[in-house]
């Protein structure tokens, strides 16, 4: 989005907001229902209605979000961000979902499913008279459609292998079958999952944005657009009213939710190409919510620290080394890498604090995460000993390939490791190059924050580091032992019993094996201001579910 554009929307805003009450209120002079029409009213007469209506009285809620643009659409099926997803997890909603305490609970279902004894059958009765807001009910024909069309070539979903293992997926992946033998329509409200093995996690994959539930008939009559503009249909608690795919969203409340009453009348997302624009636009009243970077906290403590809010995403941040490259094929230079990094101090002094330094690569939250470990130890000396050990007394050079976004932190890696010997060299590089590269295994070493959308170590450790998926992430790790480890795990159903085969994994992984060096557990943070009540993050992605404004 062209900077004008949003200059110019963001002075829309604040003359819309100028004349109610400074939490944002107003009157909006028509509501959202079940009528389709509602739900498609998307021209510009209506948005510029519903911003200036707002100038009548303090009974009309709006909240306004800043963020950036995913540009990847509102299909879950089709993208993977997070931003995407708190605005479609307002609109359409999955069987199950994570609430912001990262508890699971139930949405569109009566309880959570049976399970049969050998962990394969998934027994689903959904909800009565939950109504899309086209009009037309929810039932078990809209969920088939739903996983299937999530297998499908055409659809070019991008996160369907968390679902297959669902039985018959890989044929109609492959264009064989159009329909999943593994799913079976009982009658309107009830239906079984049956999977090709025991999968421990399955439960929680249905309860992510991947699994957002969409209207058969809607769906398909949008085709390609579903997703786009204000093509995206749920059971959720808004409704888009508006949506130019560039500048902002516009949700309305849902007065026909089936989970009760909703807060808040109206919420506009608006999108910024940059962050120092967001937070201007923050500090002059033009959003009353946004997330708050950790090399910002610093600046931002000292004038607004009673509206700065933290939170600790189920994430790693780790140095992701390629195994195959000559120099970091040795353990002891990779060993040498971690002894060299004072996790303590870069937090403190990078970060600001905004971390907690390493103990495991699983992150603290979830189970498998041992808590007896301290800080990954640093000792300068140790690592210069390990070097000479295997012959690099001279020293050695290792090439790095990281993002802008990673300059900063990396520029301090870069400092410690020239102490013990080693040159890192920095090539600092766009998005695109960076994901294009990384494809083709050409990265010797870089950084990641490895996000799980749900506290199970299955999301961090078996979809970055098992054989078969280490090379697609120019890693290249291969351990039989800790293979086998995450394949016992993914089947055990003793969630204890789980954690314990993830711990002695972890401790191959990143103490033995060092085939990650991570560094720190991210701690994000957002600014709100002092009227926004009852908005917190559990996680990776922004939801309003809860939140109020207070008149």
């Amino acid at each position: 989005m062209k900077k004008n554009i949003r200059k110019s929307l963001a002075l829309v805003l604040t003359t819309a907001i100028a004349g109610a009450s400074i939490a944002g209120c107003g009157t909006r002079p028509e509501s959202a229902g079940q009528d389709s029409s509602a739900q498609n009213s998307a021209d510009s007469s209506a948005a510029q209605t519903s911003q200036t209506g707002a100038t009548e009285s303090s009974d009309y809620k709006v909240l306004r979000f800043g963020q950036a643009l995913s540009g990847d659409g509102l299909d879950m099926q089709k993208s993977t961000s997070s931003t995407s997803a708190s605005i479609a997890d307002e609109v359409t909603e999955s069987l199950l979902r994570f609430n912001d305490d990262n508890e699971e609970e139930v949405v569109l279902l009566t309880d959570f499913p049976e399970i049969s004894e050998d962990g394969t059958v998934y027994s689903f009765e959904l909800k009565e008279g939950v109504y899309f807001t086209d009009g037309t009910e929810l039932t078990s024909e809209d969920v088939q459609f739903t996983f299937e069309r999530m297998f499908k070539p055409e659809t070019e979903a991008k996160s369907y292998s968390y679902f297959s293992m669902i039985k018959g997926a890989d044929k109609v992946l492959s264009g064989e079958a159009d329909t999943l033998e593994g799913f079976e329509v009982v009658d309107d409200y009830h239906f079984t999952i049956t999977l090709d093995y025991a999968y421990a996690p399955f439960i929680e994959n249905i309860g992510t944005s991947y699994a957002d539930i969409f209207p058969k008939e809607a769906t398909q009559a949008a085709g390609d657009n579903w997703g786009v503009g204000t093509n995206l249909i749920g059971t959720g608690p808004y409704v888009i009213q508006s949506n130019d795919d560039v500048s902002q969203v516009v949700l309305v409340k849902n007065e026909n939710y089936h989970g009760g009453e909703v807060n808040l009348d109206e919420i506009d997302i608006i999108y910024y190409d940059d962050v120092t624009t967001k937070l201007l636009a923050y500090e002059n009243g033009e959003i009353d919510l946004a997330d708050l970077p950790a090399d910002l906290l610093g600046q931002y403590q000292e004038s607004y620290a009673d509206q700065i809010h933290a939170y600790h995403p189920l994430g790693t941040n780790f140095i992701s080394l390629n195994l195959q490259d000559e120099v970091l094929s040795d353990v002891n230079v990779r060993k040498a890498i971690s002894l060299a990094i004072n996790r303590e101090e870069l937090v403190e002094t990078i970060l600001n604090g905004a971390g907690i330094p390493a103990t495991s690569y699983l992150n603290n939250q979830i189970p498998g995460h041992s808590d007896s470990n301290g800080v990954y130890e640093y000792d300068p000396e140790a690592a210069k000993a390990l070097l000479a050990e295997s012959g690099y007394e001279d020293g050695l050079v290792i090439d790095a390939e990281i993002r802008a976004a990673d300059q900063t932190l990396y520029g301090a890696i870069q400092g410690y490791l020239a102490e013990v010997g080693i040159t890192l060299n920095l090539n600092v590089v766009d998005n695109a190059t960076w994901s294009s590269d990384r494809a083709a295994g050409s990265i010797d070493l870089t950084g990641i924050t490895w996000n799980a959308l749900y506290a199970d170590a299955d999301f961090q450790v078996y979809t970055y580091f098992y054989s078969d998926n280490s090379d697609g992430k120019s890693v290249f790790y291969h351990n039989d032992e800790f293979d086998k480890l995450l394949d016992d795990a993914r089947s055990e159903t003793d969630e204890a019993k789980r954690a314990e085969l993830y711990e002695q994994a972890d401790t191959i992984l990143s103490l033995e094996d060092y085939a990650a060096i991570p560094l720190f557990y991210p701690q994000s943070q957002f600014i709100a201001k002092d009227y926004v009540k009852g908005f917190t993050v559990g996680n990776l992605i922004y939801h309003f579910w809860y939140v109020d404004i207070e008149k």
